[in-house]
Order: structure tokens, then sequence, then C-alpha cells
């Protein structure tokens, strides 16, 4: 934004006195565009049916500050891809396409992004793309992505706070409890808004302090929430529990697929109390007048069997 802004205020011919200390000194512009550390000419995001949209969403607005870089999203396909509760992006780039990334991200999601993990052809597009990336990065869970590449291993890392034991167990990161961490080019963030930290921390290593303060400005990046929590280690025990019993129940289709029950006819194609579309996975079915629907928890069926009048009529 805040070049579109620089753009504007060199056709505004009128002296405005309030822009015409930052006109009379030019180095204010150096200063707010300087040369970067690291030169970075593309940037992809890879999108996936599932993935969490402010996983993606959140480091495109800071990347696309990046002067002189191409930030895009990237799909197996050319293709429409939806998160978990049905918005669309088309996506007009595929991983065949790409053969170099300055800059790769992969975001997470829950039980698609666990499948993500078994496509061999996208962990080779990956590894591919590493091997001349300077910064491989991921968001969430999008770091077991980056596990199942081979790429984390005994490196320090960090993602979801539910996600950690996995990242560990199955892929061999050292996990760290931080908002954001990186082993040499491997950058990973915790879960979901904690990719926006990672990006700004990104930029501070291509362009500066400088110039990452005036994207949060430009952003007015300042987080202010209401209440104190947001992490397993500042939450109420019984309500980290009670997520984490739905987190399972929701990754399970993916880790348990020979258990699935999407392969079933379903009288709705989403949980008819989150919206998450039945693709992404389904934990639990119920029948109710004749008609099967699918959830993604038991927390979900309990809710719709408590009022199913409520849903079924919408």
């Amino acid at each position: 934004m805040f070049c579109t802004l620089l753009v504007l205020s060199c056709q505004n011919k009128k002296q405005d006195k309030d822009i015409e200390p930052f006109r009379s000194h030019p180095e204010s512009i150096m200063e707010l565009f300087p040369q970067p550390k690291v030169e970075i000419k593309t940037v992809g995001i890879y999108l996936y049916n599932g993935y969490s949209p402010l996983d993606a969403m959140g480091p495109y607005s800071v990347f696309t500050h990046i002067m002189g870089a191409k930030v895009f999203f990237i799909a197996k396909q050319k293709e429409i891809v939806e998160d978990g509760a049905g918005l669309k992006v088309m996506v007009d780039t595929s991983i065949s396409e790409v053969k170099h990334l300055d800059i790769l991200l992969i975001p997470g999601g829950l039980a698609q992004t666990y499948t993500e993990t078994k496509d061999t052809s996208l962990l080779n597009w990956i590894r591919n793309i590493d091997r001349t990336s300077k910064y491989t990065t991921s968001v969430c869970t999008g770091a077991w992505v980056l596990g199942a590449a081979g790429l984390l291993k005994d490196k320090n890392a960090t993602t979801h706070w539910f996600a950690k034991s996995i990242l560990a167990k199955e892929f061999g990161a050292n996990i760290e409890n931080k908002r954001y961490t990186h082993s040499g080019k491997y950058w990973t963030a915790a879960g979901v808004s904690a990719g926006i930290d990672l990006s700004l921390a990104l930029l501070n290593d291509i362009a500066g302090e400088h110039f990452t303060k005036a994207t949060m400005l430009d952003m007015e990046y300042n987080p202010q929430p209401p209440f104190q929590g947001g992490s397993e280690g500042n939450s109420d025990k019984s309500m980290v529990e009670g997520l984490r019993a739905i987190y399972n129940e929701g990754v399970h289709p993916a880790t348990h697929p020979n258990e699935s029950l999407k392969n079933l006819h379903y009288d709705s194609p989403k949980d008819l109390v989150c919206g998450m579309s039945l693709g992404m996975g389904i934990g639990v079915t119920a029948y109710y007048k004749g008609k099967l629907y699918g959830f993604c928890s038991s927390t979900c069926k309990e809710a719709f069997l408590r009022n199913p009048e409520s849903y079924t009529t919408k």
C-alpha cells in the first residue's frame, strides 16, 4: 500500500504543508526502500484443499511488500482450491511449471495436510525447489510436509501446539516452543497467526529493521487481543485438552485411512455444524430422519443431535 501512496504523493503538485517535510528530505524515501540484504525475485505459496487460509494469506500480505518480487500461489494443478470451510481460490500456476523459488512457503491445515505428507510427487517437487531456494518455510502444520520431505530432520523447528508430537516422532524435528524459529534457511512458524510474525522476521532478514517496521505500519500490525491466551502454555488446561480431542478426531481419517468413512454416501457435502467440507475428512457420522450426515468430530455431532432441525432446515 505505501508504494501506491508514494506514487500518488509524487503526482500531487499541490503544496501540502503536511507532506512537504517528507518531500524536502528525499533520503527519507531511501530509508523506506533500502537496498535489500538478500535479493528475492520469486515467492511461491503452495495451496491445497483443506489449507488454513490465514496460514497463506497472512504471509502473502507481508511478502507482497518485497520490492521487485513476484508473489504467487501454486497448486498441484491449475485449479480452484478450497480451504476447510469452502473458501475458493483460483490458482493459475501448477507445480510442474515452477522450477525455482527464492522463498517457498507451505501453509498448514489438519487431515488434508497430513495426507499431503504421503504425496510422493509433491515431496519430490519440494526437494527440487529446496535445492536452490534461499528460504524454505512453513506455517502451522505445514511443517509436517517439510518434515515428510526430509528437510527438518534433526533441525530446530516449531508448528501448531497440537502438531508438535507428530513433527518430532514421525519426522525427526527438534521442537522449539517458540512463535517462529529457523535453522539455517529453514523457517517454521507455530499455529496459523504465527505465520505473520514469521514473515515479518523473514522480511527483517531480507531487508532490515526499518523496512520491516514500515511494512508493519502499512499493515497497522499492532496485535492487541482482548484476552490473554492463544497458546498451549497460557490457556486453561481443560480447554487445551478439549481442543486436542477435536483435533485428534479431525486428523484421524488421514492417519488411519483404512478406517476412513469418506466413501459412504452422505446427504450433505459439508459438516452441518462447522461447515467443513466432508472431503477434508470425516470423523463420525449420525443418522437423522433416514439421512446420513458426516461430521469432523464428535463435538460437531453432539451439537447437531441437540437440535438437528436447526441445521437441516437452513
